[in-house]
């Protein structure tokens, strides 16, 4: 797992502000498709949800610990879709805007954000913001194909959605140096699994 000062705060925010969140992220990313635990993970998946969302993945390396959600006040002001139950994308439902999506439970919290973003002694004033914590568990596979059960805990925010102008953030540079890999999901059901590669998206995929 990276030392937490390798990763930098970066906040971001529907089109109208009314959701706002900071997301904790290490740049540059993995470029290893089979590393899953401990970096973060930035992806496009040609999925028909994704794929019609236009949804642009960034995965934090600890859902618990890497984002906080600092406004809206209530879960409910913002719109849902959920996809059998699993998954749910949050939106807002003034300007439309498609912001994260979550496998697991909310929980409100008080935090001192700037200490949090890590500015050296904070605030000393804290403030109600949402943490995710995981819900329920899921199956899954180690390298030698054994299966074991973990806590299931999905956090994606929509890079689209990180602020303009922050120092060190730029979704060009994202493409240029190679670290955006592509997700074969569309026919995952058709039993051809699922296929990750960079360069270039699967069949109906998005660049």
């Amino acid at each position: 797992m990276p030392e937490s000062k390798d990763l930098k705060t970066y906040h971001g925010s529907c089109h109208c502000g009314t959701i706002t969140y900071l997301f904790k992220l290490r740049l540059p990313p993995t470029t290893d498709p089979n590393i899953r635990e401990g970096l973060n993970r930035i992806y496009k998946c040609n999925c028909t949800v994704c794929h019609k969302m236009g949804f642009f993945h960034c995965r934090p390396i600890d859902p618990a610990a890497d984002f906080i959600l600092t406004s809206p006040s209530t879960i409910e002001e913002m719109g849902r879709y959920s996809l059998k139950g699993i998954v749910e994308w949050y939106f807002c439902r003034k300007c439309g805007v498609h912001v994260l999506g979550l496998g697991g439970s909310w929980k409100q919290e008080d935090v001192d954000v700037d200490e949090w973003a890590g500015k050296e002694g904070g605030s000393g004033k804290k403030q109600k913001v949402w943490v995710t914590r995981p819900k329920g568990e899921r199956q899954e596979k180690d390298k030698e194909g054994k299966e074991f059960v973990k806590p299931f805990h999905y956090v994606s925010v929509n890079a689209t959605t990180l602020d303009h102008g922050q120092e060190g953030l730029d979704l060009r540079e994202w493409h240029e140096k190679g670290w955006i890999f592509y997700v074969e999901c569309w026919k995952r059901k058709e039993g051809e699994g699922s296929k990750e590669r960079f360069g270039t998206p699967h069949e109906c995929g998005m660049y």
